[in-house]
């Protein structure tokens, strides 16, 4: 399959960093950031594996869809960097970081900041828009 890659713009990257500064976590992640035309969705972070994190000086990539990004509002841009950034887990004892599956809380916490319809029309927007045809037209 032929992904498309790209470097992202500086604008897509601080909308990212600023929402990551927003979320206190107690060690500074390293991100590498790449841009995918393929994907289905807005973001989607990945831990890099440890020989190739050693080597980048890099913990986790973030990939973004810069398409979709200008397709959404920046509220529901905030809704999904920081739903993502949940799943960022970092072991207190050893510093690793691992992604881990997003849960309840994950959600219960994003809904009580923003509001079950944002929450729930950021996701909407999502799976609208990586759709090939605007089922909004029909």
């Amino acid at each position: 399959n032929m992904s498309k890659y790209y470097e992202l713009s500086e604008d897509t990257i601080k909308s990212f960093v600023d929402m990551y500064k927003k979320k206190s976590f107690f060690t500074e992640i390293k991100f590498d950031f790449i841009g995918c035309e393929s994907q289905k969705s807005l973001i989607k972070i990945t831990k890099i594996p440890d020989n190739y994190a050693m080597k980048l000086g890099k913990d986790l990539q973030v990939s973004i869809n810069e398409d979709l990004f200008l397709k959404f509002d920046d509220e529901s841009i905030d809704i999904l960097y920081e739903q993502e950034l949940d799943k960022v887990s970092i072991n207190l004892d050893n510093g690793k970081i691992k992604m881990l599956k997003p849960d309840v809380n994950t959600f219960s916490s994003l809904i009580s900041k923003y509001g079950f319809d944002k929450v729930s029309r950021a996701n909407q927007v999502e799976v609208l828009s990586s759709g090939s045809d605007n089922p909004l037209e029909n």
